[in-house]
């Protein structure tokens, strides 16, 4: 689980990346890309699949504060559960924000195409 956290959150960073500082051409295919996505089937897979995963994700946070009360000292083996539940929270959290940020930053450059494309249509 944590290797499929992180590998997530280094593809989604490396996207992110990609569409702040890439080149025109690659910032187009990217967009294009994730246009595909979200208009076809992807959306209806995608919604499911970010819910499942905020459910997940609160119920690591309510598992882990049921492990730590402010009246019991910890064992060294409900340390380890909870750190291991703190750091899949956590790693789960970054994983959904970044996909939020790369759906706003593909809907921002999405919306701003038909400004270019008013341009090029003046020129002519």
């Amino acid at each position: 689980m944590h290797l499929f956290l992180s590998l997530l959150l280094l593809s989604e960073m490396t996207l992110l990346f990609a569409l702040v500082f890439s080149s025109s051409k690659l910032k187009k295919l990217i967009t294009m890309m994730l246009g595909k996505i979200v208009e076809g089937k992807g959306g209806a897979i995608a919604l499911p699949v970010v819910a499942t995963l905020t459910v997940v994700f609160i119920s690591m946070v309510y598992d882990t504060k049921g492990i730590w009360t402010e009246d019991v000292v910890l064992n060294a083996a409900d340390e380890v559960l909870m750190v291991n539940l703190v750091l899949k929270a956590t790693l789960m959290g970054f994983a959904l924000y970044l996909a939020l940020i790369t759906y706003g930053l593909h809907k921002y450059i999405k919306g701003s195409r038909p400004w270019e494309a008013a341009k090029e249509t003046k020129s002519i």
